[in-house]
């Protein structure tokens, strides 16, 4: 069972389907594991990530740090948005991260901080198209 700030790998269809992120797995945070499921997008660091007039405009950089996060190099978690689903779903533990399964509640507190403003998003997502997209992940009946 997936648990509050749990780090997984997964494949979202955003901004559509057919987008080249749809096919690639990214990190993601869990902010919620009842339904609706919500998460929060982790990426590696870029420097064009950290201009101050392109999104992410709310982040949170983290540096690798076994006793905060499972991450391997420095990486900004999105705080603009976060995505849920519009049905519950059941995630396989195999889309935990591996080093540790999940953040800190140290972090996980900064997080739920960050995302307090009045700019942040929800995005809801079709959760049979995230169960196409990750066979990891199954609809609940």
């Amino acid at each position: 069972m997936i648990k509050k700030k749990d780090v997984l790998t997964m494949r979202i269809p955003f901004p559509d389907v057919d987008s080249k992120l749809a096919r690639i797995g990214h990190m993601y945070i869990c902010l919620d594991n009842k339904n609706p499921k919500e998460f929060l997008k982790c990426q590696t660091e870029r420097p064009y990530l950290a201009r101050p007039n392109s999104p992410p405009y709310q982040y949170i950089k983290t540096m690798p740090d076994i006793q905060h996060n499972p991450f391997r190099v420095p990486t900004f978690v999105d705080c603009d948005k976060s995505f849920i689903m519009d049905h519950d779903i059941v995630i396989s533990e195999k889309l935990l991260a591996t080093r540790r399964r999940d953040v800190s509640k140290e972090l996980f507190k900064e997080l739920k901080e960050k995302i307090k403003h009045q700019d942040f998003k929800k995005i809801e997502l079709d959760a049979s198209t995230v169960a196409q997209l990750n066979d990891k992940i199954e609809l609940m009946e």
